[in-house]
């Protein structure tokens, strides 16, 4: 760093209350001569530093606690479409041979999904797909369980009742069955995990979903 610039640079930071020099250079803070500069060269980038730590670490702050949406919400945006890509691996096993699409079913099939999912849905296609799933119902259950969530009718999930919080149990346990199954690739048991997923879900649906229809209302009385 040029003299001028440096010079410049220690009456700011002296000014703004960050350093302050002391008799480093014969009690002169305003000029600093070539004798006591490497001195206080060190002593600014300590300062600097210090600041630096100091700024990030109270800038640096972790996520919400709260649950931001419905109980709703959480099952359409996690719990669904992943449970749905297990439900898939027991009709189909994963890493099989796709059939050739026409460019008026490809066409199709983008209008469906999005051009964008479409695109990169065979990205993790196969066992890391399943895997993935897997591990998304797992916290997910977790997740499920966080005081203070709404359900869509606005009542509290019943986080502290005990076949809520037995239905996420047996989901986690279920989905972890799963997921050590698909690291293995053993097709016959991530099969046979999936009918457990299957049963978890059904816990907590029979008691807080309504009806045949889970699009009926009210839902998680």
């Amino acid at each position: 760093m040029p003299d001028r610039m440096f010079y410049r640079f220690c009456n700011l930071m002296r000014n703004l209350g960050i350093l302050q020099i002391v008799g480093v250079c014969g009690g002169d803070t305003t000029r600093i001569n070539c004798i006591g500069r490497c001195s206080v060269r060190r002593l600014v980038s300590v300062s600097v530093l210090s600041v630096l730590l100091v700024s990030g670490a109270a800038s640096a702050q972790g996520v919400s606690e709260e649950p931001i949406g419905t109980l709703a919400e959480l099952m359409r945006g996690i719990m669904f479409p992943n449970a749905n890509k297990l439900f898939d691996a027991q009709a189909q096993e994963p890493g099989g041979e796709l059939p050739e699409m026409s460019p008026e079913v490809s066409e199709a099939v983008s209008a469906l999904m999005g051009p964008t999912s479409a695109r990169f849905a065979g990205i993790y296609r196969g066992w890391p797909d399943v895997a993935g799933a897997a591990v998304a119902l797992a916290d997910g259950a977790k997740l499920a369980m966080i005081e203070g969530r709404p359900c869509e009718n606005g009542v509290s999930a019943p986080v502290d009742r005990a076949d809520y919080i037995e239905g996420a149990r047996l989901l986690e346990e279920s989905a972890v069955n799963v997921l050590n199954s698909a690291r293995d690739q053993d097709y016959e048991a991530v099969w046979e995990a999936v009918n457990y997923v299957v049963e978890s879900c059904s816990h907590c649906h029979r008691t807080y979903r309504d009806g045949p229809d889970s699009r009926q209302e009210p839902r998680c009385q």
